[in-house]
């Protein structure tokens, strides 16, 4: 009796991609690039090691990758928040509730960019380009030169300072949420806490900008 015929193994390679990837965002974001294993990522995503090695190269490859693709998400935020003729007042607002919204959404991007910073950057130091900020300071000094031009702002402002000021803002209610509990008594936990500081915050750094 003839044997039966084994139907052809569909192959996927942009969800074995995209699963190694994911895999990758969990882990490293969870225990840093030194605290992972290829095995475990791997393991994690279902595949084996060649996949890997085909498609990143190696794990400092996945590593990039992961950091490139979540701070991409940020970038398009900052740069839609920023866009179009709409007053500067309600651009600042805009782009801080966008951050509140981002860091609530994605854990991950706090805890990567918080291993980055103890790391010392020294994956953006081989990949100087990886995490640019460029088109988001280009577009914010846009925003600053027609708010200067209708009298909106009436001194020098660096694009660069207000984006720290602008993120930094916010990134502190994320990254220290759990050591505020205890030491502030605020529980960022609560979508109520954290509603007061946005709106804080937007009318502390709208009033302070404009004249």
């Amino acid at each position: 009796m003839p044997r039966p015929v084994n139907p052809k193994i569909k192959r996927d390679p942009e969800k074995t991609r995209g699963k190694l990837l994911r895999s990758g965002v969990k882990l490293f974001s969870a225990r840093g690039y030194d605290g992972v294993s290829v095995d475990e990522i791997v393991n994690q995503a279902g595949c084996n090691k060649r996949m890997l090695y085909y498609y990143f190269g190696n794990k400092d490859g996945l590593y990039v990758e992961v950091l490139r693709v979540v701070f991409a998400e940020l970038e398009g935020l900052e740069v839609e928040a920023l866009g179009g003729e709409v007053p500067t007042g309600e651009a600042i607002r805009r782009i801080l509730g966008g951050y509140f919204g981002f860091l609530e959404k994605h854990p991950e991007f706090v805890s990567l960019l918080m291993w980055e910073n103890l790391h010392r950057g020294r994956f953006l130091d081989a990949h100087p380009q990886l995490l640019t900020k460029s088109p988001v300071i280009d577009r914010l000094r846009e925003v600053i030169d027609r708010a200067r031009a209708r009298g909106e702002i009436d001194r020098e402002v660096d694009a660069r300072h207000l984006l720290v000021l602008l993120y930094g803002t916010c990134f502190i209610y994320y990254s220290n949420r759990y050591t505020l509990r205890h030491t502030m008594g605020l529980d960022c936990r609560k979508p109520a806490v954290l509603h007061e500081g946005l709106e804080l915050a937007r009318d502390i750094l709208v009033r302070g900008l404009l004249a």
